[in-house]
């Protein structure tokens, strides 16, 4: 990612719009952004963040964000920042959000992102810009923009964090194929066991069974060809006995049907010379017939139009006549118009003059009424100058009274520190106090127990050694007095003659008796419970005095502590007398030094209210003054505006073109308003009615005009409908001879009738052709039957012998058939269960072989392999600058868990963790780090310039380290890398080339002052 333009108004202290063009910065390779501390540095990296995720360190979502985030000066805050991205795509994302009525409350903050195209921002889907920067907002912080606190993040990750941020940067989690693994594995073992199901059901299919099968199937096959042939031949025989027989049955039939027809003959040739005379007739005479009806028809109608011409055009002349005499009665005084019209402007200019009369008398008392006010305002004015000189005087007085606050302010920390060194101390006294106290009692808790702190656990150890020598002792007896009963019970169980139990015996001439053992035992189990308790005691005692000891240390090391401040203290308050040298003031007694503080405060307020009191005085000046000198422009306009009056109503009186203004002397304005008013409706009402009657004559004449020439046209038209109607007459006539008819009336009677011809003809054609075909096939039937010989004993023989073959064939067909299906199902069975057990063989090779994928990548174990890779490659990329950082001291390196660890070259090459770095050393891995990660991602996306900011890690260098730091971020720039840096130590800004800084004002918040303007 490469950024180009950036800016921010309404944010924590950017109060107004501030704006970065980072091609300039970009263009360095190396620049910076300086401030002190709190102007606003870090913000920038916030606004970048916060447009491109809508996330912030700072806050959370929970924290109120969009009323925490913007400046309590501000009524809307707006981030707008644009980048390339790394296929050198131009984004613009925009995060906004405003303040509302009430002052806690905020509209909710509102994030869109664009994409440059063509000449136009073209808005995107999504405003998340893990889209276009391929990086979550995690790793954009690690890799990207590193805000303060951040920067060793990545180093100090655990190896689970950092392999998922490798996994997410690098696009790992295409090689964590586990869960597909054992999808595929689920999967296969399914088909397994489907397959073991299914071969279970073939047992019975061999190839044997097959063979044997296949044998059958073509001795079948063989007795049924042999069947088939005898089939045919008597199928063949049977056919032609029965073919002889139907063409005997059909001749009968046919013979009957053409005595039938042929019967008929005469009548279908008279019915056949009728629709000839019918068609005949009308193809000559239906057409002239039409066309005469249709000529009357339409003659008839032209009449009728010509008639209602004729009745129109009378009432035309009557209306014209009438508007005629209409537009007679008002032609002379629409003649004279353009005098009325003169007459009504004069009206006009009368109604102005009026206008104007009264206009300059409202004038005229305005301006006798403003006079008198302007000059009681100056009059005011001039007492309010005075007022000010008056004050002006006091407040230099008051100031000129005022002591040195810095004298009082240097005394008054003098005081406090005093203050507070006293309070420590006393609060040291009173904690050694309590301490040796506390300490007493515990050397108290000592003596009462009869020990010594320094003996202590000595004697009580020797004390509970002779306890358990004494308890040994005891249980040594007790044992020997248990197996001395246990002899007592077997004695007194013996038997004359019969052999002992424990040694077999049959004489015991002295058995062990001991009538006194179990009183010992109860003795003994006494001593025992007594020991008990003493060891008890002592135990419980060993812990008192143990805590005792432990608490008595600790007390003595907080009282040593303690003491060390009371002394540090002592000195600090020591040196600190000293320090006072004011003349006038006592170091002990305060109240000298209050009373010149509280004559301070009470000089400061009667500044503050004299400074108020001559700022309103001159407020209230300034404002008189302008008051003057408004109303004085008031008077000057309305004098203006007098004259102005006055010569439009002289004008206006010269216009006059036929009235007198003086006979108009006596009037008022409003009765000429009236006039004027009464004399445009009657110029109005004149012309509307001279242009509506004119108008309505030409409308009637173009009428007129219009009736008569329809009147003349059907009038011609019925001329060529007579002509048209005589020539079909006399072909009616010229037809009627022709066709030998005596009138009409016989054509009208035959064409009138309702005849289908075409049916009719169809039917006599239909006839003619079937009695010619039954002639035909009676012939060819009757040759037929002369050439062959048959007998009715034959057929039916034939026909039982036929019966037993067929019946013979299905049954041979059925046997076959069945034979052959059990054969295709075997074979096809057979083919199953190959496929099955070769099926079966590769999914359990197949099985073998994700059995191995499992184990490869059983808990992420590849993707945390491929993880390490890029991190070894990593460490290799970073120790190139590490090592010239460090001077060949330190390197970086992996350990088995993904972890950075640090080889120490000047201890033998042992490794040790990261975190034993300095904060130096840690700042130098973090970058170096920082920087190869870049590089890798920058590989990734094939990107020809990468970026990253760094805020914070300078300060812990020293000159030489940053001398080295700073030569490799020079490299940078010829590796096409571009870095910034934040920071609020002045002396950088010389190393920099380019920089922006920062400056916060009290009144108009974070200020950018960019170094190349």
């Amino acid at each position: 990612m490469l950024p180009l333009y950036l800016s921010i108004e309404g944010l924590y202290s950017y109060q107004e719009k501030q704006e970065i063009d980072f091609t300039e910065l970009t263009e360095a390779g190396l620049f910076g952004i300086f401030g002190a501390v709190g102007s606003g540095k870090s913000s920038i990296l916030e606004a970048i963040s916060f447009a491109l995720y809508g996330e912030t360190e700072r806050l959370n979502k929970t924290d109120r964000r969009s009323y925490n985030m913007m400046n309590l000066k501000s009524n809307q805050a707006m981030i707008v920042f644009e980048f390339l991205n790394f296929e050198q795509k131009k984004y613009r994302f925009v995060a906004q959000w405003k303040r509302r009525k009430n002052f806690e409350d905020t509209t909710t903050i509102e994030r869109t992102a664009y994409e440059w195209i063509g000449d136009g921002w073209i808005p995107l889907d999504s405003a998340d810009g893990s889209h276009v920067t391929n990086l979550s907002y995690a790793n954009f912080r690690r890799t990207i923009i590193i805000p303060q606190g951040q920067f060793k993040e990545f180093l100090e990750l655990r190896g689970k964090d950092r392999s998922e941020m490798m996994k997410e940067i690098f696009y790992l989690n295409k090689f964590d194929l586990g869960p597909k693994v054992g999808f595929l594995q689920a999967g296969n073992n399914r088909k397994l066991e489907n397959l073991k199901g299914a071969l279970s059901g073939f047992e019975s299919v061999s190839a044997d069974a097959l063979e044997s099968k296949k044998k059958e199937v073509v001795e079948a096959k063989e007795t049924l060809a042999q069947t088939k042939v005898s089939y045919q031949e008597l199928l063949g025989k049977v056919q032609s006995l029965q073919e002889f027989k139907d063409k005997q049955l059909e001749v009968q039939q046919k013979t009957a049907q053409f005595e039938e027809l042929n019967s008929r003959k005469e009548k279908v040739k008279q019915q056949e010379a009728e629709l000839n005379r019918y068609e005949r007739t009308s193809q000559a005479f239906r057409e002239p017939l039409n066309y005469i009806q249709s000529l009357n028809t339409e003659r008839e109608t032209l009449i009728h139009k010509i008639e209602n011409f004729q009745v129109v055009k009378e009432r035309q002349l009557r209306e014209i006549d009438v508007v005629e005499r209409e537009i007679a009665n008002i032609q002379a005084d629409y003649l004279n118009i353009n005098g009325l019209r003169a007459q009504a402007e004069d009206y006009k200019l009368i109604s102005l003059i009026k206008e104007n009369e009264r206009k300059e008398v409202e004038l005229q008392n305005r301006l006798a009424k403003g006079a008198p006010f302007v000059e009681r305002s100056k009059e005011s004015e001039l007492n309010l100058a005075k007022k000010l000189e008056q004050a002006e005087i006091n407040l230099e007085n008051l100031k000129s009274e005022k002591v040195d606050t810095s004298q009082l302010i240097e005394m008054e920390k003098w005081y406090q520190r005093k203050d507070t060194l006293k309070q420590q101390l006393d609060a040291a006294e009173k904690e050694i106090s309590q301490y040796q106290t506390e300490l007493e009692a515990d050397i108290k808790i000592f003596n009462q127990a009869g020990y010594t702190e320094d003996n202590w656990g000595q004697v009580i150890q020797n004390e509970l050694l002779l306890i358990e020598d004494k308890y040994g002792k005891l249980r040594e007896q007790e044992t020997h007095l248990q197996v001395q009963a246990q002899l007592s019970r077997f004695a007194t169980d013996l038997q004359p003659g019969s052999p002992c139990p424990l040694c077999g015996a049959l004489d015991h001439p002295e058995p062990t008796v001991n009538a006194h053992v179990q009183d010992e035992l109860h003795k003994l189990n006494q001593e025992k419970s007594v020991l008990e308790q003493e060891r008890t005691s002592f135990v419980n005692l060993r812990d008192q005095l143990t805590k005792a000891s432990i608490a008595m240390q600790s007390k003595r090391g907080q009282h040593d502590r303690i003491s060390a401040i009371q002394q540090r203290s002592a000195e600090e308050m020591t040196v600190h007398g000293g320090l006072f040298q004011w003349p006038g003031y006592s170091p002990d007694d305060i109240g000298a030094f209050e009373s010149q503080k509280q004559q301070l405060k009470t000089n400061e307020q009667q500044t503050a209210a004299m400074e108020a009191e001559v700022k309103l005085i001159r407020q209230d000046l300034q404002k008189s003054k302008e008051n003057i000198a408004r109303f004085e422009k008031e008077l000057d306009a309305i004098r203006a505006e007098i004259a102005v009056v006055q010569g439009v109503s002289q004008h206006s009186k010269s216009g006059l073109q036929q009235l007198n203004f003086a006979e108009f002397e006596g009037r008022d304005l409003e009765e000429v308003r009236k006039m004027k008013l009464q004399l445009d409706q009657h110029i109005v009402q004149l012309e509307g009615n001279y242009l509506s009657l004119n108008q309505k004559l030409n409308t009637y004449k173009t009428k007129l005009a219009e009736v008569v020439g329809q009147y003349t046209a059907a009038k011609d038209q019925l001329s060529i409908y007579n002509q048209q109607l005589k020539t079909r007459q006399e072909q009616i006539a010229k037809l009627l001879r022709e066709y030998g008819f005596a009138d009409i009336t016989q054509v009208q009677s035959i064409i009138q009738r309702v005849i289908p011809v075409e049916q009719i003809r169809q039917e006599i054609q239909q006839y003619f052709v079937r009695l010619e075909v039954l002639e035909s096939q009676i012939k060819s039937l009757n040759e037929f039957l002369a050439s062959k010989e048959f007998s009715e004993e034959d057929l039916e023989t034939t026909n039982k012998l036929f019966e037993f073959k067929k019946e013979e064939l299905e049954l041979q067909l059925a046997l076959t058939g069945g034979l052959e299906k059990e054969l295709a199902h075997l074979t096809l069975e057979f083919g199953k269960k190959e496929k099955l057990l070769e099926e079966f063989d590769m999914l359990n090779n197949r099985g073998s072989n994700l059995k191995t994928l499992e184990n490869l990548f059983k808990g992420n174990g590849f993707v945390n392999y491929v993880s390490s890779i890029h991190l070894r490659q990593m460490c290799e990329m970073a120790n190139h600058r590490f090592h010239r950082l460090t001077r060949n001291q330190l390197s970086l390196t992996i350990n088995d868990s993904n972890e950075f660890e640090v080889i120490d070259f000047l201890n033998n090459g042992f490794r040790r963790s990261v975190k034993t770095l300095s904060g130096g050393q840690s700042f130098q891995a973090s970058l170096c780090l920082a920087l190869a990660l870049a590089e890798n991602i920058q590989s990734l996306n094939k990107s020809d310039r990468n970026f990253f900011f760094i805020d914070e890690g300078f300060g812990t260098q020293d000159a030489e380290s940053i001398n080295t730091v700073f030569d490799t971020l020079q490299y940078l720039h010829q590796e096409n890398r571009v870095v910034g840096i934040i920071s609020h130590v002045e002396e950088l800004k010389e190393r920099i080339p380019m920089s922006v800084t920062v400056v916060k004002d009290h009144e108009d918040g974070s200020q950018l002052y960019p170094s190349w303007k």
